[in-house]
């Protein structure tokens, strides 16, 4: 089998120091599904400048999804938790330019076989899809013959690694 593509750049103690240094107040965490990671161990860090728009991210998620925290006050929280082995975590940015086409390129096989049955998909070269972050979630918007269609992009490539 071979190992699970991931796109996103680790949340690690520099970079958490980055993003606070960069101007950033408030981080969404929110859970992470994405193959090759245990259900409940993985989660994905959005940063904000300010509040509002840290809340705004956190309303759209489901109850005990995902919660705001403060880089600042919650320092200690965030520091244990991001140096706990246990857990993945994850920045809402990616970590090189191709990740759209690696991403299809890696997980070809599930996202034609989840295409096929949501949209009677049987070829790639068919589509075109493009992957997208919406309030820490992964997104693909697909295109085939005129039509546009969204779905969660962990649906599409979730099937990848069983």
């Amino acid at each position: 089998m071979q190992a699970s593509y991931n796109p996103f750049e680790i949340l690690n103690l520099p970079t958490l120091k980055t993003i606070s240094r960069l101007g950033n107040r408030y981080l969404v965490l929110q859970r992470f599904h994405w193959p090759g990671i245990k259900e409940g161990r993985g989660f994905i860090g959005t940063p904000y400048m300010n509040e509002a728009e840290a809340k705004a991210h956190q309303a759209s998620l489901s109850e005990k999804e995902g919660k705001t925290l403060n880089l600042i006050l919650d320092e200690k929280k965030l520091t244990d938790l991001v140096t706990d082995p246990q857990y993945f975590l994850f920045l809402s940015s990616f970590r090189d330019q191709q990740w759209n086409a690696r991403i299809v390129m890696r997980y070809q096989h599930s996202i034609t076989s989840f295409l096929n049955t949501q949209m009677n998909i049987r070829a790639l070269d068919e589509v075109t899809i493009y992957f997208r972050l919406e309030f820490g979630r992964l997104k693909a918007t697909v295109t085939a013959f005129g039509d546009e269609h969204e779905f969660d992009a962990h649906d599409m490539i979730k099937y990848a690694c069983a």
